[in-house]
């Protein structure tokens, strides 16, 4: 066993995994773990370590819901051996599965981020707050209803008409695919920061979401989406 590379299936595990010293300095992070730290404070993590560690030398797994912007986890595993170490490892929650039946009726070849940019001009002229758009230029067109998709986004504007700002980028979610009949797409990452309006009704627009095959999430102050770059 000594001679097996364990660490070449730690580095290339699809969940994060992150050691730290005992002091909260990064020590090691496989490369699940650099894309989630983009999203999140090495602190926070190292957080929920201590708060979730064994109280003796060993592992202990949890299971919890942990959300950080489009990554969601359902449990941790917290490790450790010594006093000066300490590992967690955290484990994505399982995607939704698409619809298998799903018929493309009524989808185009779209720029996803013209039709965005369209709809954001359209809510503008009435929306008093400051809008801020970071996107992908080059994520390449895909297959979306566009009367629906536009539909699903001029609802998920209007929740947030009474923020004073509004931050909202597009971009591809790296590291991870869906499949969808037996084919991987990339996933592509719209999301929404502002003052969200709690009243609005969560289920119409998850309807209105999963026609498309597209994973909606809503949170405090934030609502994302996870579409699949049909092409």
């Amino acid at each position: 066993m000594t001679s097996i590379d364990f660490k070449f299936f730690i580095e290339n595990d699809s969940n994060p995994f992150i050691l730290f010293t005992n002091r909260g300095k990064i020590a090691y992070l496989n490369i699940s773990a650099e894309v989630l730290m983009g999203t999140c404070s090495s602190k926070e993590i190292f957080d929920i370590a201590l708060a979730h560690a064994p109280q003796t030398f060993g592992a202990k797994k949890s299971v919890l819901k942990l959300t950080f912007n489009s990554f969601e986890f359902y449990g941790i595993n917290v490790l450790y051996e010594n006093e000066e170490y300490i590992g967690i490892h955290l484990y994505n929650k399982p995607l939704k599965k698409p619809n298998e039946k799903m018929v493309l009726d009524g989808f185009t070849l779209t720029d996803i981020n013209m039709l965005l940019q369209a709809n954001i001009e359209l809510f503008n002229i009435d929306y008093q707050g400051k809008i801020a758009l970071l996107t992908d230029y080059d994520i390449p067109k895909l297959q979306l209803h566009q009367n629906n998709f536009s539909l699903l986004l001029r609802h998920l504007l209007s929740a947030f008409k009474e923020s004073d700002k509004l931050a909202i980028s597009l971009k591809i979610k790296l590291g991870e695919r869906v499949i969808i009949k037996n084919k991987n797409y990339s996933i592509i990452v719209l999301e929404l920061k502002g003052n969200l309006q709690k009243e609005k009704k969560k289920n119409e627009l998850r309807k209105l979401a999963d026609r498309s095959a597209i994973t909606l999430q809503i949170r405090d102050n934030t609502i994302v989406l996870e579409i699949p770059a049909i092409v």
